[in-house]
C-alpha cells in the first residue's frame, strides 16, 4: 500500500485491508494449486475427478470477488475495544436480582461445569450442576460451593443429602452436545424422592454408585459444614476433597477438554485458543 493512501485512510481501516489482503492472497494460492491438480488429472485422463476442483476454484473466486467489492467488510473488522476508556458505572444493588445474576454469570466466566452426585439417608440418589464450585485450599485440600434455595425457601437436595450423608462426587464432564443435553436434564426440578439419573442418561459406574460412567474426571469429597452468606438466603458449604477419579496417567498440563459455563445459562466447551505459563510466583530462581 502506497504511504500517501495509506495518509488518507486511519488505523482501523488500515488493518481491514491487510486482513482482506492476506485472505485474498492465501484464496488466490489456493485456486493456483488447484488448477495445477486440474491440469494434471485432465493429462492423466481422470476428467470426473476434476468436477469438485472445478467448484472448489468457482466457490473461491466468488469469496474472492465478495472480499473486493465490501460484500464481507463485516467480516474483517476488529472486535470492539474491550478496556475501560469508554467504561460506565452500574450499581449493583439498583439491578434486578435475575439481571444482577446475568451480568454476573457473564462477567465471571467461564467456570468449569460441575454435576454433584449424593444421595439421601434413605439410598435416593440426585444429580445436579453447579458453577459455583470453587478450590480454595490444596493442604488441606478444600473446596466451597454456594447453595440456593426456591421460593419457598427450601434448599437444593444437593445440600439436604450432603448435610445428612457428609459425601458427593463431583464430576467433570466431556464438551459434547450429548452431556450438554444430560446436564440439563439434571436441572430439572423434582420431587426429593424422584432421580434425575432417570432422565439424564448418564450411568452410575461399577467402582462407585455415585461414580458417573460419561464424566472426563471426579472429585470426592466430604462436607464439613455449611455457613450463612452475609445479607443472603445461600448457603456456603465446605467441602474436603478425599478422593481424585481420573483416568489420565498423569497431570494434565493444559487441563482438560471439559463443560463450562460461558455468560448466562450457556455452556461450552473450555478455552483451548491459546495459552502461556506464567511462573512469577514461584519467586525468581
Amino acid at each position: 500500500m502506497s504511504s500517501s493512501l495509506a495518509g488518507k485512510l486511519n488505523r482501523k481501516e488500515v488493518k481491514t485491508m491487510d486482513r482482506k489482503a492476506t485472505v485474498v492472497d492465501y484464496l488466490e494460492k489456493c485456486n493456483a494449486y488447484a488448477q495445477a491438480s486440474i491440469a494434471r488429472k485432465m493429462e492423466r485422463g481422470e476428467v470426473d475427478e476434476t468436477e469438485s476442483w472445478k467448484s472448489y476454484v468457482e466457490f473461491n473466486e466468488h469469496a474472492i470477488e465478495e472480499i473486493s467489492n465490501g460484500t464481507l467488510d463485516h467480516w474483517f473488522s476488529p472486535p470492539p475495544s474491550q478496556n475501560m476508556s469508554d467504561a460506565r458505572r452500574i450499581d449493583a444493588d439498583s439491578l434486578e436480582h435475575a439481571e444482577r445474576a446475568g451480568w454476573l454469570s457473564g462477567l465471571l466466566s467461564p467456570r468449569p461445569l460441575i454435576v454433584a452426585s449424593t444421595q439421601d439417608e434413605n439410598g435416593n440418589k440426585n444429580l445436579a450442576p453447579y458453577t459455583s464450585v470453587m478450590a480454595v485450599s490444596t493442604g488441606p485440600p478444600l473446596l466451597v460451593a454456594s447453595f440456593s434455595c426456591n421460593r419457598d425457601g427450601r434448599y437444593r437436595d444437593t445440600l439436604h443429602n450432603l448435610r445428612t450423608t457428609k459425601r458427593a462426587i463431583l464430576h467433570l464432564m466431556p464438551s459434547t452436545l450429548s452431556s450438554v443435553q444430560g446436564v440439563d436434564e439434571t436441572a430439572a426440578p423434582l420431587p426429593q424422592s424422584e432421580s434425575e439419573w432417570n432422565l439424564s442418561g448418564f450411568t452410575p459406574s461399577t467402582h462407585d454408585p455415585l461414580l458417573m460412567n460419561e464424566a472426563v474426571a471426579a472429585l470426592e469429597v466430604e462436607f464439613i459444614e455449611d455457613r450463612a452468606l452475609p445479607d443472603a438466603v445461600a448457603r456456603l458449604a465446605i467441602l474436603r476433597v478425599t478422593g481424585l477419579w481420573t483416568s489420565e496417567q498423569s497431570i494434565p498440563p493444559e487441563g482438560l477438554d471439559i463443560l463450562c459455563q460461558h455468560g448466562h445459562d450457556r455452556l461450552t466447551p473450555s478455552p483451548n485458543s491459546w495459552g502461556k505459563k506464567v511462573l512469577k510466583h514461584y519467586g525468581k530462581k
